[in-house]
């Protein structure tokens, strides 16, 4: 497999020739440039940035690879536009990524409503903006070449939110919920072969029964009301290599909905595998994290957790690296 390096920054004044090559290139090649994406596309600062918006950039192994802007509109509001893989790129899910990315952004940015217009002919797009939660909306018509007009509502706030044990009578929420979150997680950094050998292997009805029957495993499951929207599941099966310590547990698996990411789940999540693991006369807790995962490496940091080791992970028939992490408990 490529070792593939995906980041995603923040637009600076020198990226303006990428912003404006890229979506030159795309609208060229589908439709033609109006006065309008001239303007933006040469003066992203005055028409985006200063009028509070914001660019991000996707670099893929330190190559500027695609862009998207989210263009103020109204307080909460903003547009989701000028989105543009350079095609060299297209079929890696870069865009898919940061999409994602830029939905984070705007939340930050206390967003309520992302709105975007595209056309109809453009169905991978479409397809794409469907599996984030875009809907159809009545089209008014800001570009010409729109015959299409989409929004996205946005949940800031997570109410009744709720972390219990749970049971078998979770088990088809937690098949769903497990093979959702590790499909939004690594799809951008996986083969589409390696992804469905990995998911029919580990997210199966039967799997999730024998796990939950499993006396050595303990699930959680955290719900916003009725909506589960992330889960964790700690074991106590094997004694990691460079670990002497004993009385440990494993924090197999902590994951959230990409919806959710940001609004304290997580924390939530980890708390409660902290106090299971403190009151089970456990006095560390370790777990494995994909050495390119940047943002759960973070978060583990901030909650004490240190690098210790190293082992191999399959995800389908691809060889990888889960760098191994411990936190000791007080």
């Amino acid at each position: 497999m490529e070792n593939v390096v995906l980041d995603i920054i923040e637009y600076k004044i020198e990226h303006q020739p990428w912003f404006e090559k890229l979506n030159r290139e795309w609208i060229e090649q589908h439709f033609s440039m109006e006065p309008i994406d001239i303007e933006v596309l040469q003066q992203p600062n005055v028409h985006i940035i200063e009028k509070g918006g914001s660019i991000l950039m996707a670099v893929y192994n330190n190559t500027i690879a695609a862009t998207v802007a989210l263009k103020f509109v109204s307080p909460g509001v903003y547009e989701f536009t000028k989105m543009a893989v350079d095609e060299k790129y297209r079929g890696k899910k870069i865009g898919f990524a940061l999409a994602h990315a830029a939905i984070k952004k705007a939340k930050e940015q206390n967003a309520h409503k992302i709105i975007l217009y595209s056309n109809r002919i453009l169905s991978p797009a479409i397809s794409l903006y469907k599996k984030l939660g875009f809907v159809e909306v009545p089209v008014d018509m800001l570009y010409k070449r729109s015959d299409i007009k989409m929004e996205l509502t946005l949940k800031n706030t997570v109410d009744k939110m709720t972390v219990k044990v749970a049971s078998l009578l979770d088990v088809e929420v937690l098949t769903s919920l497990g093979a959702t979150t590790f499909f939004e997680t690594f799809e951008s950094f996986n083969t589409a072969d390696d992804m469905e050998a990995y998911l029919e292997k580990n997210f199966t009805v039967d799997q999730l029964l024998l796990e939950l029957r499993d006396e050595r495993n303990q699930f959680f499951l955290a719900r916003d009301g009725e909506t589960a929207v992330g889960y964790a599941k700690m074991r106590k099966l094997e004694q990691p290599e460079g670990l002497d310590e004993e009385n440990i547990i494993e924090l197999e698996r902590l994951y959230t909905l990409q919806s959710y990411v940001g609004k304290g789940v997580g924390k939530m999540l980890m708390e409660t595998c902290i106090r299971f693991a403190t009151e089970n006369g456990n006095k560390v807790i370790w777990l494995g994290v994909w050495e390119h995962n940047a943002r759960a490496m973070s978060f583990y940091e901030k909650w004490g957790f240190e690098k210790f080791g190293s082992h191999p992970f399959m995800v389908g028939n691809d060889l990888q690296t889960d760098l191994l992490m411990k936190k000791e408990l007080r």
